[in-house]
């Protein structure tokens, strides 16, 4: 029984990771197209990976602080949360909105982590609701998202805008599948 509890729970730190990655993936592709220099590329992939892990830390708290004041209630809006979150990284993903601003240094770069890391405060939110740990979690994460950055630069380099909206329809309808999955393994 035990084994199966931490495959499952290895599951879902993987499947956020996966999802916030996808996410990254996204804006990466994007900016990639501009085909960047080395430093550039790192400089994202590490503001990306800073980004995101902060989002989810400042979550986190509120998420146990909500979990402590509003008990099983902040479970389910937890995940309710999480829902949103896909619902509106896919809604996202179908407007075309183009860039303006160098999103590699400066304002632009601040901006561009940004966005891409508020879906993580939901996130971090809900995960006291899921049973996902923290560090196990933040460990993957700035893994995922750094190797999506990189990934995603490359791919937008050599095809362009093509993929990039399918990938954030695919992180959000992932993390819409996860809030779905934990609420019926809440119910059940």
């Amino acid at each position: 029984m035990e084994i199966h509890q931490d495959l499952l729970l290895l599951t879902k730190v993987l499947a956020v990771a996966f999802a916030v990655g996808l996410d990254v993936f996204a804006v990466s592709v994007g900016v990639g197209v501009a085909r960047l220099p080395f430093n550039a590329s790192l400089r994202l992939g590490v503001t990306f990976a800073g980004f995101e892990i902060a989002m989810q830390v400042i979550g986190y708290a509120l998420g146990v602080g909500a979990g402590q004041i509003l008990g099983e209630v902040a479970a389910y809006v937890g995940l309710a949360l999480l829902a949103f979150i896909g619902f509106v990284m896919i809604r996202k993903s179908f407007l075309h909105v183009e860039a303006t601003f160098d999103a590699t240094r400066g304002m632009g770069l601040l901006l561009t982590s940004l966005s891409i890391s508020l879906d993580s405060l939901g996130v971090g939110i809900a995960l006291p609701a899921a049973g996902i740990p923290l560090l196990p979690l933040l460990i993957l994460v700035s893994i995922t998202t750094t190797m999506f950055t990189f990934v995603g630069l490359e791919f937008g380099a050599r095809l362009g805008e093509r993929y990039e909206h399918g990938a954030e329809r695919a992180a959000g309808a992932m993390l819409v599948m996860l809030a779905t999955l934990l609420a019926i393994g809440r119910i059940v």
